[in-house]
Order: C-alpha cells, then sequence, then structure tokens
C-alpha cells in the first residue's frame, strides 16, 4: 500500500501543478464581457436553457457545454449562492478549470496504456505546463471540455484493446460522442474505430459515439432543421476564414500553434516521439496516432485558424513528446549510471523550459487588470450626461460603460464627419493600439483629426502596437502565447482624448 502511495505521489504533484496554473488568475476581465470573446455566447445559452427551455434554438455549437454550464448555475443557485453579475463567468470558468486538470490525468493514462509510469508522468507533466492549454483552461468555451472526453476517449480506446473488452471500447465511443457533443470538429475522433480489432468492435464504438452525441445535442434530432442549417453555416465560416487570412490550418498550425501552444521544447520532442513511439510501441501507439492524424487533416482544411481549433492535439504531442524524453532518458541512464526516472524528470524540465516560461507570463498577466477596465473606470467618472463619447474600434475592444450617461457618436469615414450638420465634434474620442489591427483599427483621417484638435487625457498600455509577441490574428484576444516583452497587461493601449 505504501510503494502504491509513493508511486502516485508524482502524478498527484503534477496534477496540483496543472490545477494551480489554470484556477491562477481565473476571475481574468470578469467585468469586461469581451475580455475572452465568445464566452458571452456560451454563458448566455446555458442561462436560456436554466430559465426552463432545453432547446438552445442554437446550433453553431453542439449543446453539451451550455448543459454543463447550465446544471453548475442550478447546483450554485441550490447552494445559496447568487447567479448573477459576474458570477456565472467564474462559476463556468472554474468547470473549464477542473476540466483542463482533469486531463492532465487523461493524458497520463494514455502515456501509461503506451509505455508504463515513467511516460505517464511526464506525458502529464508535458501538458500540465503547455501553455495554450493552461491559457484557455482558464475560459468559459467549449475547446478544453472537448479535449478532455477526446482524450478521455483515447485512453478508453487503448485500455480496451490491452485488455480485450469490447464494452470499454464502446465507452470510448460515447466519449467520443461526448466530445463531438461538445465540439463538432471532435467528430474526427470516429477514425479511432478502424483500430478495432474486429468489425464488431468498430460498430460498437460507432454506436456508443452516436449514442454519446445525441445524450449531449439531442434536439439534432428533435430540431433537426434548424440543426442541419446551423451546421452548414459553421462549415462554410470554418472555410473561408476569419478576418484576416493566414493560410490553409494544415500550414499555420504547424508553423504557429503547435510550437507556442506547447512550447518549443516540447513541441521538437513530439515531432522526434512519432516516429520513436510508432517502432517501439507499435500497435499500442495505432489508436492515438490515427486520431491526431484525422484530427490535424480535418481541422487544416479551412481557413479558420484560431489557436484553439488544435486543442485536442496537444495531449495527445505530450505523449509523443514523453516517448522521446523517456527513449532519450534511457540511454543517458544507461551511459551515466544514473537511475532512468531521475534522468527523465531532469530532461523533461529541460525541453518544458520554455512552456514552463510562457505559462507563467500569461498567468502573471492574467492576472493584471485589463486594459479596458482600467480606462472605462477612469472615463465613468469624468463623463457627464450631455458629453459626447466616440470609442473607434469595434464589439471587442469597445469600453463597457453600464450606468454611465453620456451621448455616443459615431464617425463615418465616408463622410469623414460625425453626422453634425455644424462640423461638431464630441468631447471624447477613445482610440487603440495593438498588433490585432482587424479588431483595434481607426480610421486614418480620424487619427488625423485627434492629432488637430485633442489632447491625450490618458493611456493604459496593455499589449504594444509592435513587438515579438505571438498573437492568434483571428481572434479577438489582446494578449500573446510567447513573446512577451512590452505587454504591460491584457488589453489593446487605450489612448483617451478630450477636446482641447
Amino acid at each position: 500500500m505504501a510503494s502504491k502511495v509513493r508511486a502516485a505521489l508524482p502524478l498527484a504533484g503534477i496534477f496540483l501543478l496543472a490545477a494551480a496554473l489554470r484556477f491562477y488568475a481565473i476571475d481574468f476581465g470578469a467585468a469586461y464581457p469581451h475580455a475572452r470573446p465568445d464566452e458571452g455566447t456560451a454563458i448566455g445559452h446555458a442561462v436560456d436553457v436554466l430559465r426552463g427551455d432545453p432547446n438552445p434554438h442554437f446550433f453553431n455549437w453542439p449543446s453539451l457545454t451550455f448543459y454543463v454550464f447550465a446544471a453548475a448555475f442550478a447546483i450554485a443557485k441550490a447552494a445559496g449562492l447568487t447567479v448573477a453579475g459576474s458570477e456565472p463567468v467564474l462559476i463556468a470558468r472554474a468547470i473549464v478549470a477542473v476540466a483542463g486538470a482533469l486531463t492532465v490525468l487523461a493524458a497520463a493514462s494514455i502515456g501509461r496504456s503506451l509505455g508504463g509510469p515513467l511516460l505517464a508522468g511526464v506525458s502529464a507533466f508535458f501538458l500540465a505546463v503547455a501553455p495554450l492549454h493552461v491559457r484557455d483552461s482558464h475560459f468559459a468555451m467549449t475547446d478544453v471540455l472537448m479535449t478532455l472526453l477526446a482524450t478521455v476517449s483515447i485512453a478508453l480506446a487503448m485500455r480496451a484493446i490491452d485488455t480485450h473488452r469490447r464494452g470499454l471500447f464502446a465507452a470510448a465511443g460515447v466519449a467520443g460522442g461526448l466530445a463531438t457533443s461538445t465540439k463538432y470538429s471532435a467528430g474526427a475522433i470516429i477514425a479511432i474505430a478502424a483500430a478495432a480489432p474486429a468489425i464488431a468492435w468498430a460498430a460498437a464504438f460507432l454506436a456508443g459515439w452516436a449514442a454519446g452525441f445525441v445524450a449531449g445535442t439531442p434536439f439534432a434530432v428533435l430540431d433537426f432543421h434548424a440543426f442541419r442549417g446551423d451546421v452548414a453555416y459553421e462549415r462554410a465560416h470554418l472555410s473561408g476564414g476569419h478576418g484576416i487570412l493566414l493560410g490553409r490550418g494544415w500550414v499555420s498550425h504547424l508553423q504557429t500553434t503547435l510550437p507556442y501552444g506547447l512550447g518549443v521544447g516540447v513541441f521538437a520532442a513530439a515531432v522526434c516521439g512519432i516516429p520513436i513511439a510508432l517502432v517501439t510501441y507499435r500497435k499500442r501507439a495505432l489508436v492515438p496516432a490515427i486520431f491526431a492524424t484525422a484530427f490535424y487533416l480535418s481541422i487544416g482544411a479551412g481557413l479558420t485558424v484560431f489557436f484553439r481549433y488544435a486543442m485536442p492535439l496537444l495531449p495527445v504531442a505530450c505523449v509523443f513528446a514523453a516517448a522521446a524524453a523517456c527513449a532519450g532518458a534511457r540511454w543517458l541512464a544507461g551511459r551515466l549510471r544514473v537511475a532512468e526516472p531521475i534522468v527523465a524528470a531532469l530532461l523533461a524540465i529541460a525541453i518544458a523550459a520554455p512552456s514552463i516560461y510562457q505559462s507563467a507570463e500569461i498567468d502573471r498577466l492574467l492576472a493584471r487588470q485589463d486594459s479596458r477596465e482600467l480606462a472605462a473606470a477612469w472615463l465613468a467618472e469624468r463623463l457627464r450626461p450631455d458629453d459626447r463619447l466616440h470609442v473607434s474600434g469595434g464589439d471587442y475592444t469597445r469600453l463597457h460603460l453600464p450606468g454611465v450617461a453620456f451621448h455616443e457618436w459615431r464617425y463615418d469615414p465616408v463622410t469623414r464627419s460625425f453626422g453634425d450638420p455644424g462640423g461638431a465634434t464630441p468631447e471624447w474620442i477613445v482610440l487603440y493600439e495593438s498588433p490585432l489591427t482587424e479588431y483595434s483599427a481607426a480610421p486614418e483621417p480620424l487619427r488625423e483629426l485627434v492629432q488637430e484638435r485633442y489632447s491625450l487625457a490618458y493611456r493604459v498600455n496593455g499589449v504594444p502596437a509592435a513587438g515579438s509577441g505571438i498573437y492568434d490574428r483571428q481572434d479577438a484576444f489582446f494578449l500573446p502565447i510567447a513573446g512577451f516583452k512590452g505587454v504591460a497587461r491584457p488589453g489593446p493601449t487605450v489612448l483617451v482624448y478630450r477636446l482641447r
């Protein structure tokens, strides 16, 4: 018994590390509705479900995430909590953070089935500090929940093949169906059926997948017409791109998402680990290799290449990286005459050093107040009811000023005016600077007007307009995943001007 406890301690420590990285700064930007775009969609539909209509009437995303959040809100209300203001955001984020930490254990299970306890621990460690997984485990979105369920499906399928249990393979299908009911892209997991040792096994997996999907998104059947229309729209959106075109996902994810989402050291180890795993473990590596290939091919075809779209690849990549690290540790231990676990631990830390730095920096910056919150608080104290205000940019940069009385003026770049017959301009103008110019740019004539007639009254430094940062250019999230030089806090740099 004592030996089992000692053996479990490293993984327990890794789990606690993963949880700490994911729960730290969980309240990031809670007072600003667009600090993490799309959270409002997930939470809003969950609140609607809680009001009594189980049909979300929205199938651009499948429904399981809405039901999970709604259940969490119901439990919170039953416990006497007031589910209002920022509280739904924090509750939903806590659910996702738990899912993110649990995914580390699921990755360990894959590693254990592949190569034993040491490979399991290194796999878990690599995922625990993976920057993209750490970052997105802070947000009330679908991707981390989907990744947990997809990783569980892979782990169950490998375990089923090892133990010759068809029922467990069917359970893997159910988990895969639930993953797809969290995000449609997880449907690539049906490719795992190709690893089944018999046709009956494959049929059981596919039946389980269908059951899991319908259980999580029942109105895909009950409201099929709406479901079909929304899915067709979402497919067109994925293939057509989002704002700036960055090329096909096959190239973009390989060049940017995976190297920086894993950390360059873990990414390099994963590339080396793929052939090592396939040669060393052969059939045991078949399930994760099939899933990774099918998923990568499916998301790579589109021009919408948000970093988070590649999330389910991270646990598998960490397992392959661990295969390379453990192979290297085995070779070094024999020559240095040092215990293999010690060498593996030191080598894993060295490989993951860039990942650890990135994740720590992401958490440090997420703990700082968003620039848009600070600017809104400063401006709210100075705006008078008869003041006129223009805020440039779009919905993802617009200052949140609830309860503040003022006149909002809009600028027409065609007429180069605010529409006033006398040519009047507002008392206040807010401009932004950031590398995400698609979301923060202002017309050049407006900037010229500001230079001529206005004085800078307040500046909040967020992300710099230029620098070495690696940003998700299609996503309106103002924080880099790597390259943090010059970054003061999340959000664009906000410039508040006052009429002279």
